[in-house]
């Protein structure tokens, strides 16, 4: 596909966060005005050329190599053009109904990012649609429609994305369904999905039981510096002088990659810091030592968790509603599971704590209430009770490194 040299280069510029704000903002624009022509205009199919000499000329034109429409006779030409504006039609449509403005922004997002950095050879067929959908060097939607026509051919994006227009017809199914869902499955995918985008550190990085801070000589003896975050010094389980939903969010986790403990609030909020100089130190480390957390490769998932994921019906028809239904790739599906897995470790101990300390009514009712919810998506998997979850959740919690000292 051509990198579209009409786009601004901006690999040098001094100010490139705003840059990137500002080419996400205009492409954010394009695809608004995207929407509103499709809906506005009546017979978008008089748009697409047909004539198969035309379109071999703007495949030329606009890609540098493997054209795709060159070794076809022209009555293949006009079928496939006429299958790519089907299809280019049911994406647009579907787009508009199940990819939630911030989905959209992240595609493009890192798809600016790739093209600052020359990788437009990493873009993915999605990312490559919506480049052209939201093309900056065309200046109406009917142009950018017209140039999303001839990559569709190009790439047969027929074939490459046809899980995008089996989405459409899973939203519509799901829509039908939404009034007789009695058991709120919808609205547990709902949070599922929630989790999995909101998450920030629980790929590398997940709670630990708080009998785990003890000293390693002597598991008996609580250090008390242990059971404070080593940034802000913020006692983990101090209930007088904290609320449970503070300390719940700055519950301690250990990272994975070095074995240090930090609080989760404070850990995602070094990742959220911007990078004093990226181009020197591109990847970000842990805040405790200069083991990176960043730019490495992620630690493993639980393999039996993988293969619940392929295996229990439940999870199963769980995942291909997410996936297809919510715009999910499985990627994200095991992130939310292992969140899930970090957050119910926390609301467990930290119950323990209220329940220890004389039972605060309304401490108590928070985490019971978050650990039903906890229980809920883990229905939603198919995990009926603990014998399977339990046994991959500490999986989970002891892999990588166990403990610096």
């Amino acid at each position: 596909m051509s990198d579209h040299p009409s786009e601004p280069d901006l690999r040098a510029s001094p100010t490139l966060k705003q840059e990137l704000k500002g080419l996400v903002c205009m492409r954010m624009h394009n695809l608004r005005d995207m929407h509103k022509y499709r809906k506005s205009e009546n017979k978008l199919d008089d748009l697409f050329s047909l004539e198969p000499e035309s379109l071999r000329k703007l495949e030329k034109q606009r890609f540098h190599h493997d054209w795709r429409l060159e070794n076809m006779t022209d009555a293949e030409v006009v079928q496939e053009a006429v299958a790519a504006r089907q299809w280019l039609l049911v994406v647009l449509e579907c787009q508009g109904m199940i990819m939630a403005q911030d989905q959209e922004i992240r595609v493009i997002t890192l798809a600016i990012k790739k093209q600052l950095k020359g990788l437009q050879t990493e873009w993915t067929d999605k990312e490559r649609l919506y480049i052209a959908l939201t093309e900056i060097s065309l200046s109406s939607p009917r142009e950018r429609l017209q140039a999303a026509h001839v990559l569709a051919l190009h790439r047969n994006l027929m074939e490459r994305l046809q899980d995008i227009s089996k989405a459409a017809a899973i939203h519509n199914e799901r829509m039908q369904r939404k009034p007789h869902d009695t058991d709120g499955f919808l609205e547990v995918l709902q949070g599922i999905m929630d989790r999995a985008h909101a998450s920030v550190v629980d790929h590398f990085a997940c709670a630990i039981p708080l009998s785990q801070l003890s000293d390693a000589s002597d598991p008996t003896v609580m250090d008390d510096n242990a059971m404070c975050c080593p940034i802000c010094q913020h006692s983990y389980s101090n209930l007088s002088e904290f609320s449970v939903e503070e300390l719940l969010d700055d519950y301690p986790v250990r990272i994975k990659h070095c074995g240090h403990v930090v609080g989760k609030a404070c850990l995602e909020r070094w990742m959220d810091t911007p990078k004093i100089d990226e181009a020197k130190y591109p990847y970000r480390t842990c805040p405790l030592c200069r083991v990176k957390v960043e730019g490495v490769k992620d630690p493993a998932a639980p393999r039996g968790l993988k293969e619940h994921l392929k295996k229990d019906r439940r999870a199963m028809e769980a995942l291909f509603e997410l996936t297809f239904g919510f715009g999910m790739d499985r990627e994200d599906s095991v992130v939310a599971l292992l969140s899930c897995m970090s957050e119910e470790i926390a609301c467990t101990e930290l119950l323990h704590e209220v329940e220890h300390n004389g039972g605060d009514k309304e401490s108590v009712m928070v985490l019971t209430e978050k650990l039903e919810e906890l229980q809920q998506e883990k229905r939603v998997w198919g995990f009926r009770g603990d014998g399977a979850w339990i046994p991959l959740r500490k999986e989970w919690v002891d892999s990588g490194v166990a403990r610096r000292v």
